[in-house]
C-alpha cells in the first residue's frame, strides 16, 4: 500500500476569464497579467511542497500555471494529459456568462439530479468527463507508484476539479457544486494506494481522502 498526496490547483486568470467568457476545453488562453501574479503567489505558497510530479492539461492557461509552479521545483518532472482538460462546453465556449446562463443552468441542474448525460449542443457530457478522468487518474497512479512519486501536484480547471472531488473523492457526481474555487485556488486530497485493486478496478475501487484547500485567488 503506498500514499500518495496530490494538490489540485486551478490555473491563473485569463482574458477570457476576465471579460466573464465561458471558457471551456475548446478556448486555450493564456494567463493574464493578474493570472501570472496570482500563479506566483500560488508557486511561493507552495515552494516548500516536496513534489515528485507536476502535471498540467494540455490547455495553455493550466501549463503556464505548472510552469510558474515548477520554478520552485527544480528537477521535478512536468507532464501534460489531454484528459484533464476542463470540459468541452461546446457551441456556448467564448461566449459570455450572463447571455449563456440559463442554457447552462439547466444542464448543470440536470448533472444535479443525476442525469449525467445531460450536454450543452457540442459539448460534453458530466459522465463524459468522469470516464476521462478516471482513466487518466488510473495511468497516473500506476506511474507513480512504479517510479515511487509520492506528492503530486496538478494544474487544472474549475469544471474538471469538481469533477475530480465529486467522483474520486465523494463517489457522488451530483455533489459537483460542492466544490468551490477561484482562480489558483487549491484543493489536497490523499488516497492509499493499493496496487491489485488499482490494476483490476482503477481509481474507482481506491478511496480517496480530503486533506485540505484554500479557495483564495492569493493576491
Amino acid at each position: 500500500m503506498v500514499v500518495v498526496d496530490i494538490i489540485i490547483a486551478r490555473h491563473g486568470q485569463t482574458k477570457a476569464n476576465a471579460n466573464r467568457l465561458l471558457q471551456g476545453g475548446l478556448i486555450d488562453c493564456d494567463l493574464n497579467k493578474r493570472g501570472i501574479q496570482q500563479a506566483q503567489r500560488l508557486a511561493e505558497h507552495l515552494r516548500d511542497e516536496a513534489f515528485d510530479w507536476i502535471i498540467a492539461s494540455k490547455l495553455v492557461r493550466a501549463v503556464h500555471t505548472a510552469q510558474i509552479v515548477a520554478a520552485y521545483h527544480e528537477g521535478v518532472p512536468l507532464a501534460k494529459d489531454k484528459r484533464l482538460g476542463e470540459v468541452s462546453w461546446g457551441d456556448l465556449d467564448g461566449t459570455k456568462l450572463s447571455e449563456c446562463q440559463p442554457i447552462r443552468a439547466k444542464v448543470i441542474e440536470q448533472w444535479r439530479t443525476g442525469k449525467f448525460e445531460a450536454k450543452f449542443p457540442g459539448g460534453e457530457s458530466a459522465e463524459e468527463c468522469r470516464v476521462r478522468i478516471t482513466e487518466s487518474f488510473t495511468e497516473i497512479l500506476k506511474e507513480a507508484v512504479a517510479k515511487d512519486y509520492k506528492r503530486l501536484l496538478m494544474c487544472l480547471h474549475g469544471r474538471i476539479m469538481r469533477v475530480i472531488m465529486a467522483s474520486l473523492v465523494e463517489k457522488d457526481l451530483t455533489k459537483m457544486e460542492l466544490t468551490r474555487h477561484t482562480n489558483c485556488a487549491y484543493y489536497q486530497i490523499q488516497v492509499d494506494v493499493d496496487s491489485e485493486v488499482l490494476a483490476t478496478s482503477g481509481v474507482d475501487g481506491l478511496v480517496f481522502k480530503y486533506i485540505r484547500k484554500d479557495v483564495r485567488d492569493h493576491l
